[in-house]
């Protein structure tokens, strides 16, 4: 048998496997895919994803940052983590470990590892700071893999580690007769930097529906605030409201994508961005501000708008409110571009990674 034809045995690792997650949804459509040529399997401390051409192994390893006193205890949960790795090494004999999450590289560095580097959003944690940046300078002359540009940016120029954009699902396509039922959609975790709080106000000013989908720790206070101006403005804005919908099935999330008239993120920060990608395969254009990676997927002008402030992020979603030709326009635009992205071929590159390493 040729070398380049031996199946691999690859081990995805993560703290979580969970539906909704960022670096979990990557996990499960590369997992699912090169499952179908080469054992997979996936590491982690929980999950709610079934099987699909992969093995779910589950390990004693807690989240490892929850902003509780838990995260503490950091160190003596990478001590757990490495001798279950290495008990799962003799067992399996894994040709390389693809690990997702920095934080475990103290650990995962001892083994045969690619990182594929998803970044960690802003904060002010002064903590949560420092930690970043021991995760960074941990894995600065290891093998990584950048999911777009804006992450490769990040290290300096020399630095060793390669480009593979995140995918996209086939099932993210129009429908046979383009819908639009007048509302503007948010996909997404309801996280402090995803800044939903912003897609209220311009929700308000520009009297149109938003629905949002997705949850998170943000929750309840953006639900008092979308609250407070639907009892303020009711008497002027007739057609505002926002609805959570929480978490939904992908049936239904394909619905949404082909129903709205525009997506909408108010994020200060994204390492990719697949949300835009996905709406945009829908024949949806998008806005969001002008930062880290949005640029790669939304062209300014052609398949959405990049704001500069919520002033601008305002005008911009009034454009394409009043203007459905306007919609459609950067809809089709949206779709031709989307056609860059393909997990198939995103994870045929994976493979290649990983032959060159073993």
């Amino acid at each position: 048998m040729k070398k380049e034809n031996k199946k691999l045995r690859i081990a995805f690792v993560n703290d979580t496997f969970l539906e909704g997650r960022g670096a979990d949804t990557v996990i499960y459509e590369l997992a699912r895919r090169i499952g179908k040529e080469h054992d997979v399997y996936v590491i982690a401390g929980e999950t709610n994803i079934k099987e699909g051409n992969f093995k779910f192994i589950k390990i004693n390893l807690p989240k490892l940052f929850q902003g509780n006193l838990s995260d503490f205890d950091y160190f003596g949960k990478l001590d757990k983590l490495y001798k279950q790795i290495s008990d799962l090494q003799a067992k399996y004999h894994f040709d390389i470990f693809n690990v997702h999450h920095i934080g475990l590289s103290p650990t995962m560095n001892k083994f045969n590892t690619v990182y594929t580097w998803h970044g960690s959003p802003p904060t002010n944690n002064i903590f949560r700071k420092a930690i970043s940046i021991y995760f960074k300078h941990n894995i600065k002359y290891q093998n990584k893999i950048f999911i777009s540009e804006y992450m490769a940016s990040l290290f300096k120029s020399g630095t060793a580690g390669i480009i593979i954009n995140n995918g996209l699902s086939k099932e993210f396509r129009p429908k046979s007769k383009n819908d639009d039922k007048e509302f503007m959609l948010y996909v997404g975790r309801l996280e402090k930097h995803k800044n939903v709080s912003d897609l209220i106000k311009v929700a308000s000013s520009i009297d149109m529906p938003l629905v949002v989908v997705g949850y998170g720790p943000e929750e309840e206070k953006l639900k008092l605030q979308a609250g407070d101006m639907d009892y303020e403005r009711y008497y002027l804005h007739k057609n505002y409201c926002v609805s959570f919908l929480g978490k939904i099935s992908r049936k239904e999330l394909l619905s949404l994508y082909q129903d709205c008239s525009f997506f909408v993120s108010s994020s200060k920060w994204e390492g990719f961005g697949l949300i835009f990608v996905e709406a945009a395969a829908c024949g949806k254009p998008s806005i969001a501000y002008n930062t880290s990676a949005m640029p790669e997927v939304i062209l300014n002008n052609e398949t959405g708008y990049l704001s500069n402030n919520l002033h601008d992020f305002t005008c911009n979603a009034l454009k394409l409110k009043n203007n459905k030709g306007l919609r459609d326009k950067m809809g089709k635009n949206a779709l031709e571009f989307s056609k860059k992205f393909d997990w198939d071929k995103t994870s045929k590159k994976y493979v290649e990674v990983f032959r060159s390493l073993k």
